[in-house]
């Protein structure tokens, strides 16, 4: 297995960070996770019992899609603390404006599929951090949550999840969703 992969994985299914934040979190959740090394390769997180596993494959109907640089899985591994900073780190990688360092992530689900999975769960038992995050980009509470999923939601799928591997590596790093977050606010501050 390609090492950035496998320690993909091993963070995934046994940091202790995560396995906090993956108590908090349905079983039936589920992401598709790509590799900005690995271009056009496709695989998903699946709970089976108390672990979070990393597989081959897409998944049926994810929740989230997410695209890791080894940068970002580096930065990851090192997160000291709770499921808060594991949070509050992965949604920093994911405003990096750095392209090898940033996690892209977009939402393949509606709002209510998301909180009835315990997402907004483990959102509010995240922390200090996470919350001043989100205020920091306009999230104050449920309502605002709920209008940013639904500007970070989409129907369509970023360009790195669909281009074939060769046509992948020459895609802009920034697309998706989160590109469009850092986007917008840029925008608000030079206002």
């Amino acid at each position: 297995m390609d090492p950035w992969v496998a320690r993909l994985a091993r963070l995934f299914r046994a940091h202790p960070a995560w396995c906090e934040a993956a108590a908090l979190i349905d079983a039936r959740a589920t992401s598709n996770v790509f590799f900005t090394h690995r271009p056009g390769e496709v695989w998903h997180l699946a709970r089976r019992g108390s672990e979070t596993l990393l597989l081959p494959g897409a998944a049926a109907a994810p929740d989230f899609v997410f695209r890791f640089t080894p940068a970002a899985i580096s930065r990851l591994e090192s997160v000291r603390g709770d499921a808060g900073d594991f949070a509050a780190e992965l949604l920093e990688l994911a405003l990096a404006e750095d392209p090898t360092t940033r996690v892209d992530i977009r939402i393949a689900a509606g709002f209510a599929r998301l909180a009835a999975r315990g997402y907004v769960r483990l959102l509010l038992a995240s922390g200090a951090r996470v919350r001043a995050l989100g205020a920091a980009h306009g999230v104050t509470g449920l309502r605002g949550l709920q209008s940013l999923v639904a500007a970070l939601r989409t129907s369509r799928a970023s360009d790195w999840e669909t281009a074939s591997p060769s046509a992948s590596a020459e895609r802009d790093p920034g697309s998706g969703d989160a590109g469009a977050l850092r986007a917008a606010n840029a925008d608000r501050r030079r206002r």
